[in-house]
């Protein structure tokens, strides 16, 4: 029997919902552009406030604005693809799925992320990496306060004393 859809589960964002962070969009040709703003990410998968995991629980956001105002990228719907938690402290999304919107990027795209916890100044480390069906990438990385609700761990598939 293999994992399943929810070998661990999470629920992921950043304090005070900005942080700031530089994107690169490399289009297929291989020409980038560079954009600093702010951005958001959230993201909970397979968590709910009990032992257990929920496979029904699979969304991930991310929205971006440059610091001109006239530029935005935002990922909705995000989907997983999978996902593996390591230590409590690191959660990875492979191969999910988004929307992209905003004035920069639409169109679907696979996305693979990875946030990591630095448990002594609970300041993560995000790494956003999207590829479009047209071969764009968007890619960050970026820091930021973790934020009070963020939770990284196991599935317990009992419960009992």
């Amino acid at each position: 029997m293999g994992i399943g859809p929810c070998p661990c589960k999470f629920r992921l964002g950043i304090s005070g919902q900005d942080a700031t962070a530089t994107v690169t969009v490399t289009d297929p040709n291989g020409g980038e552009t560079t954009f600093t703003g702010t951005i958001n990410f959230s993201a909970v998968q397979c968590f709910t406030g009990g032992p257990n995991c929920n496979p029904a629980v699979n969304n991930f956001n991310v929205e971006f604005g440059d610091d001109s105002g006239m530029n935005t990228i935002n990922f909705t719907q995000g989907r997983r693809g999978t996902i593996t938690c390591v230590d409590n402290t690191i959660a990875t999304l492979m191969d999910g799925t988004a929307q992209a919107a905003g004035n920069v990027l639409d169109g679907d795209f696979t996305v693979d992320f990875s946030y990591t916890i630095n448990p002594i100044t609970d300041i993560a480390t995000i790494v956003i990496t999207a590829t479009g069906e047209d071969g764009t990438v968007f890619h960050t990385t970026f820091t930021a306060p973790i934020s009070p609700q963020t939770f990284i761990g196991d599935c317990d598939e009992t419960v009992g004393p």
